[in-house]
């Protein structure tokens, strides 16, 4: 990845609205009650260690404590999660290259995984670490063909070789796909698509929304502080006239994103 420095801050503005789906995809899963007692839990991607703390919460009982990992690439992620929560196990790797210390019964990714290239042979990779019967849980953003990622190429066509590499760095497969690819070795596959509705305030929101994930490479590639300039000029521009605000001052913003949870078999 061009660049390996992520802002906690800048990533957190909506925080409420990044949880959200990684809420829904815990509330997917089996928990305790229902008999699924997990005693090594993976969380690749953690970021600032939230989700992280919810898999605690839902799976942290008077007859189960297990042991919790989070795993992220970007040292700021990590300082800000290891003050976040000290219950949690937190390690620095790469999830292209990541291997755990003991197989797990939960691999859990939340909106990571379009950052690591390679899916077809990422996942089996991933899913041998999982013990058989485990679960693994992922949901990864699936927004590439929205205006706001679009836009991106319009904005940065006279830089097109740049945008485009960068551009290259965040991919997923279709959900057919991903069925494909884990069919052969789970006993169950459950796959879906959400789009949420989000509700943002302020000025330019869908802009900084972007810029902490998607526009990171982005601005990274661009030659200098002017051609950074002029093409965030041209993008805000045109995204004030896809995603205007309301009277209210309210910009909906929807976002599709994809989610998998399968048993290994």
């Amino acid at each position: 990845m061009t660049n390996t420095h992520w802002d906690p801050n800048q990533y957190g503005l909506f925080g409420d609205e990044r949880r959200r789906p990684a809420t829904d995809l815990i509330a997917r899963l089996p928990k305790p009650a229902q008999g699924f007692n997990p005693a090594n839990i993976v969380d690749l991607g953690c970021g600032p260690g939230t989700v992280t703390s919810l898999l605690v919460d839902a799976y942290t009982t008077s007859g189960n404590n297990p042991v919790i990992t989070g795993v992220d690439h970007s040292a700021e992620m990590l300082d800000k999660a290891r003050a976040h929560d000290d219950r949690i196990i937190w390690q620095q790797s790469d999830i292209a290259s990541w291997e755990p210390d003991a197989p797990i019964d939960l691999l859990f990714s939340n909106a990571a995984l379009q950052w690591v290239p390679g899916h077809a042979s990422l996942l089996p990779r991933l899913l041998n670490f999982v013990k058989p019967g485990g679960l693994v849980a992922i949901q990864v953003p699936n927004n590439f063909l929205a205006p706001s990622h679009q836009l991106i190429n319009e904005a940065g066509e006279k830089w097109e070789k740049d945008v485009a590499a960068a551009q290259d760095q965040i991919k997923i497969m279709r959900p057919g796909d991903y069925f494909d690819v884990l069919a052969p070795i789970c006993s169950n596959v459950d796959l879906w698509q959400t789009q949420y509705c989000h509700v943002l305030r302020g000025e330019d929101p869908v802009f900084n929304w972007v810029s902490s994930t998607a526009l990171r490479p982005v601005l990274a590639n661009l030659p200098d502080d002017d051609a950074r300039a002029a093409f965030c000029d041209h993008y805000k521009t045109r995204l004030s006239q896809v995603y205007p605000p309301r009277p209210d001052g309210i910009t909906l913003f929807p976002f599709n994103r994809l989610f998998i949870v399968a048993s290994k078999a």
